[in-house]
C-alpha cells in the first residue's frame, strides 16, 4: 500500500497543476456548463416567476435600449436610497455597479444625445436575480447555483461599500421582500427552557427605518445603524454592527442576537443558537455577511425607547486654518474623552469644506434624562473658548422623548452622482483616554486630505462593548478594549477614473494616516474596512479567530459556494470570486505530498 504513496500523490499534484492551470472557476455565460434557457425557464417556475434578467438602470438611456420617459425618470430614483435597495439591478451607489474601465460601465450622462449614442456595458452587476419572497424560494436558489456552480453573490440593500453584493457573470439573490417583524414578550430560543427577556424576530429584507418605526408603536429600540436603509440583519449585523448611538450603552449589535435561522450552502434551513449549531451562530456573530449562508431571519435583544438629551457642538472657521483641527477638533475630540470618563456617549463628525470653510460637530447623548438644562450646565462647565483662534462655537440642545427619535424613519435622498467609498480604524482607549489622546488623533485626522463631501466621523465604544467581554464572537479581541472606531468616507468622482484614484488616495495615503493613530494595533471594521485591505485576516479578526473561522468555513461550505471580498475563505479566491488561485491549489497539492502516510 505504502509503495503507491508515491504515484498517488504525484498524481495527485499533476492533477492540481492542471486544475490550477486550466482554471478552477465557476461557471460563465459563453461556457457549455452554463445553464440553459429551458433551465432558467424552469427554476423561475420553482420560485413563482421572480427571477428577474439584469441590466444596469441605465441602460434605458443608452443604444437600443434607450427610452426618453424612462431615461428622464431616472434622475429623481437613482437618488432614493428606498428604491435602490428594492430593485435587484443597482446598489446604493453606482462605484460597485461598474468595474474599473470604461468597457465595464453604465453611466447616466449629463447630455441626453451623448449617452444615447453610447455603449452601456453590464460592468459588476449579476446577470440573474431571484428576488426571493420565503424561505424555500432561497433553497431553490441556492440550491440552483451550487448544482450548476454559478458565481452566487447576495444582496439585501446594496450597502456593501466593497462591492461584495455584485460580482461580473454572477447570480443574485435578492432578499429585500422578507419583512416579517414578530415581537416577543418573553423569547425563548430554540433548544432552550430559559427565557431571554423581549426580543424581536425580524425577516431578513426587513431595514433599519422599518424596524424602529415598528419599535415606536411598540415602545422599544434595538442596537441598529443610522443609516435607515441598511438591513437590520444581513451584513450589518453579521459583520458585528455598530451603532453610534447606543453602542456605548447596550453594546455591538452582535452581542445582541439571540438566534439565526440560515439556509446553508448545500440549501438546508438550520437554526443557529447558544443550543444547536453553536458553531455556526459564533461565525455569524461578526464573520461577515454573504460568507457562511443566507440568513433568512435573526432574533435580537430588545430594549425600551428611554428619553435623551441631545447637545450637539458646532465648530466652524476658514478651510485654510490650520488650528481647526489642532485647537477646534482637539477640544472636541477632548470633551469626548472627558464625558465618556462620566459615561456619556458622543460621536465628532467632521464634513468636508464648502465654499472654503470647514465645520465638525459633537453630539453628547444624555440617556434617560430630560432636563436639558443640566445636560447644557455640564457642557458649558467643560467647554473652553476658541474664539482666540478664529474660531466660531455654537451649541444646541435637543430633548427626544425616545431615543429613536434620533434615528431617521425613512429613506434618505442622495446628493446627484452619489459615490463612496470608505475605510476605518479602532482606536484603543488606553490611546484615546491617554492625556495626549485628543492632541495625537487631532494632528493625524489634521493630516487627511479632506475634500468637499467628505465625512469624518466617530463611533463610540468602549462602556457596554468593553463589559460585554464575556461575549465570545469572532471580531478582533481589540474590540473589547478600543474606545472609538474613526471611520473615513471618500466621495467619490462620478468616472472611472475618479474611482481608480479614490481607491488609490484611500488605500495608500488615507488608510496609513488612519492606522498611525494607534501604531501598535491597525485594526479595522470590515464593514467599514478599506476594499482593498491586503491583511484582512489580522485586521478584522485577528489570526487566531481567523483560523476558527475558516474552520468552519470549511465544515460548511467545503466548495466555496459564499465568497466575498476580503471575506472568510476568500484568499483562495481572485478578487471576484470567480476563479480559485493556482497558488492555493498547488499549495494544497504539496500538502497532500507532506501528510503522504495517510493517503491510501
Amino acid at each position: 500500500m505504502h509503495r503507491l504513496l508515491g504515484p498517488v500523490a504525484c498524481i495527485t499534484l499533476a492533477g492540481a497543476v492542471f486544475w490550477a492551470q486550466s482554471g478552477h472557476c465557476r461557471c460563465r455565460p459563453w461556457e457549455p456548463c452554463w445553464p440553459s434557457t429551458a433551465q432558467w425557464e424552469a427554476f423561475n417556475e420553482s420560485i413563482q416567476g421572480n427571477l428577474v434578467r439584469i441590466r444596469p438602470i441605465a441602460s434605458v438611456c443608452h443604444g437600443l435600449e434607450y427610452d426618453a420617459i424612462a431615461c428622464a425618470n431616472l434622475s429623481n430614483l437613482i437618488v432614493d436610497s428606498g428604491w435602490r435597495a428594492s430593485n435587484p439591478s443597482t446598489l446604493q451607489d453606482w462605484v460597485w455597479e461598474s468595474g474599473n474601465v470604461a468597457e465595464e460601465a453604465c453611466h447616466i450622462m449629463t447630455s441626453p444625445g451623448e449617452q444615447r449614442g453610447s455603449a452601456c456595458h453590464q460592468g459588476r452587476l449579476p446577470l440573474y436575480s431571484a428576488v426571493v419572497q420565503s424561505t424555500s424560494d432561497i433553497q431553490s436558489s441556492v440550491r440552483f447555483a451550487s448544482d450548476h456552480n454559478l458565481r452566487l453573490v447576495v444582496k439585501n440593500t446594496g450597502h456593501d461599500c466593497a462591492g461584495r453584493s455584485s460580482s461580473p457573470n454572477s447570480f443574485q439573490i435578492h432578499t429585500n421582500l422578507l419583512k416579517s417583524i414578530s415581537f416577543h414578550e418573553n423569547f425563548v430560543a430554540r433548544g432552550s427552557t430559559t427565557c431571554s427577556g423581549p426580543a424581536v424576530t425580524l425577516g431578513a429584507g426587513v431595514m433599519h427605518w422599518e424596524v424602529y418605526a415598528h419599535g415606536v408603536e411598540n415602545g422599544y429600540t434595538i442596537v441598529g445603524g443610522e443609516c435607515p436603509t441598511v438591513g437590520a440583519v444581513g451584513g450589518f449585523l453579521q459583520g458585528g454592527g455598530v451603532s453610534s448611538i447606543h453602542s456605548f450603552t447596550k453594546g455591538l449589535a452582535v452581542d445582541n442576537v439571540l438566534e439565526y435561522q440560515v439556509v446553508t450552502p448545500n440549501a438546508d434551513l438550520v437554526t443557529a443558537n447558544e443550543h444547536e449549531n453553536q458553531d455556526l451562530y459564533w461565525a455569524l456573530k461578526g464573520g461577515g455577511g454573504g460568507t457562511f449562508g443566507i440568513v433568512t431571519q435573526a432574533t435580537v435583544r430588545v430594549y425600551p425607547d428611554d428619553p435623551v438629551v441631545v447637545t450637539a457642538t458646532m465648530i466652524k472657521t476658514a478651510f485654510a486654518n490650520t488650528l481647526f483641527w489642532t485647537e477646534g477638533v482637539r477640544e472636541l475630540l477632548r470633551l469626548l474623552q472627558y464625558f465618556n470618563q462620566l459615561h456619556i456617549p458622543g460621536q465628532l463628525v467632521v464634513t468636508g469644506p464648502e465654499k472654503d470653510s470647514i465645520q465638525a460637530t459633537l453630539e453628547l447623548h444624555f440617556a434617560n434624562m430630560t432636563d436639558e438644562a443640566h445636560a447644557m450646565k455640564l457642557l458649558s462647565s467643560e467647554l473652553r473658548p476658541l474664539s482666540i483662534h478664529h474660531i466660531s462655537t455654537s451649541t444646541s440642545v435637543r430633548v427626544q422623548k425616545r431615543a429613536s427619535s434620533e434615528l431617521r424613519m425613512k429613506p434618505d435622498i442622495y446628493p446627484p452622482q452619489y459615490g463612496i467609498l470608505q475605510g476605518s480604524v479602532l482606536i484603543s482607549t488606553a490611546v484615546f483616554q491617554s492625556a495626549e489622546g485628543p492632541t495625537l488623533i487631532a494632528r493625524k485626522f489634521s493630516e487627511l486630505t479632506v475634500r468637499s463631501n467628505d465625512i469624518l466621523f466617530t463611533s463610540n465604544l468602549g462602556g457596554r462593548v468593553s463589559k460585554n467581554i464575556a461575549i465570545d464572537v469572532p471580531l478582533h479581541p481589540a474590540w473589547r478594549e478600543a474606545a472609538q472606531l474613526v471611520t473615513f468616507v471618500r466621495a467619490v468622482g462620478p468616472s472611472i477614473e475618479g474611482k481608480l484614484s479614490a481607491l488609490e488616495n484611500l488605500t495608500s495615503q488615507d488608510i496609513p494616516i488612519l492606522y498611525s493613530v494607534d501604531p501598535n494595533a491597525k485594526i479595522s471594521y470590515r464593514n467599514l474596512g478599506d476594499p482593498q485591505e491586503q491583511e484582512f485576516q489580522a485586521r478584522y479578526w485577528g489570526l487566531d479567530n481567523y483560523a476558527r473561522l475558516a474552520a468552519i468555513k470549511a465544515k460548511w461550505d467545503p466548495n466555496g459556494l459564499f465568497i466575498t471580498r476580503s471575506g472568510v475563505g476568500s484568499e483562495d479566491w481572485d478578487v471576484e470570486g470567480i476563479c480559485r488561485k493556482s497558488r492555493g491549489l498547488i499549495a494544497q497539492a504539496l500538502e497532500l505530498l507532506k501528510l503522504g502516510p495517510y493517503i491510501y
